[in-house]
């Protein structure tokens, strides 16, 4: 049996698409694309800012059908719903999205949920500590190119990109993230050293390197002893 991670991905009788059955597995966690970027979540905030209101929404998200193509996404919501034996007409909608918006909303939801003091120095320069809401610690390395974060999202994140190569090209287009890997670490890591996109992240992180530089360079000629003139007696 095919198992998906929401229902808008299991819809009885409807004939998904080729490309959308690749993505799935038997193992519910690794439906990484649908889960994290082709979301119910992400759709709701697409609906929003086409006019949807909030009693809408929330009707509606219980009936869409979300079907993932190569290029595109499809979404489906029915405007008629059977209800306590009658039927009922809510607001419907049939239209094909670019996997561009749905891209974007999932990197300004990260973005919305970065927080820079939830941040802690790590041992080195180039690391910080993430704390997360259950207590757990969560460790981001910084390249200059990237960020990398030790934590269960940004780890499902990174594996939904690897599954659609036209949703990486969009993120790779995007001017914020440039190919970085959209996670509410990685962004509260951003803000944390004062950068908003990638490209100022790569010049903060160069600054940051030789920042430590120096001061590694002033703790080594700090700790040298003194050298003391050698005593050769009268000549």
């Amino acid at each position: 049996m095919t198992h998906f991670s929401a229902s808008a991905h299991t819809r009885a009788n409807y004939n998904y698409s080729n490309f959308h059955k690749s993505l799935l597995h038997e193992n519910n966690g690794e439906d990484y694309a649908l889960r994290h970027i082709y979301s119910l979540e992400n759709t709701k905030v697409l609906l929003e800012q086409w006019g949807w209101s909030s009693d809408q929404i929330k009707t509606g998200i219980e009936h869409a059908t979300i079907d993932v193509y190569k290029n595109v996404v499809y979404l489906h919501i029915t405007n008629k719903i059977s209800k306590r034996g009658q039927l009922i007409k809510i607001r419907g909608i049939s239209r094909f999205i670019s996997k561009a918006d749905y891209v974007g909303i999932l990197i300004e939801r990260c973005w919305a949920k970065a927080d820079p003091y939830k941040l802690e120095p790590g041992n080195e320069w180039d690391e910080l500590i993430a704390r997360g809401n259950t207590g757990d610690f969560y460790e981001l390395k910084l390249y200059q190119y990237e960020v990398t974060c030790t934590c269960h999202a940004y780890s499902g994140i990174k594996k939904a990109f690897e599954q659609d190569s036209v949703a990486t090209k969009h993120l790779m287009l995007n001017p914020k993230t440039l190919g970085q890997i959209p996670d509410k670490h990685i962004f509260a890591t951003w803000k944390y050293i004062g950068a908003e996109t990638l490209q100022q992240y790569e010049y903060c992180w160069i600054e940051r390197k030789e920042a430590a530089m120096r001061e590694k360079d002033k703790f080594l000629l700090q700790s040298q002893p003194d050298l003391e003139e050698p005593d050769f007696g009268d000549w």
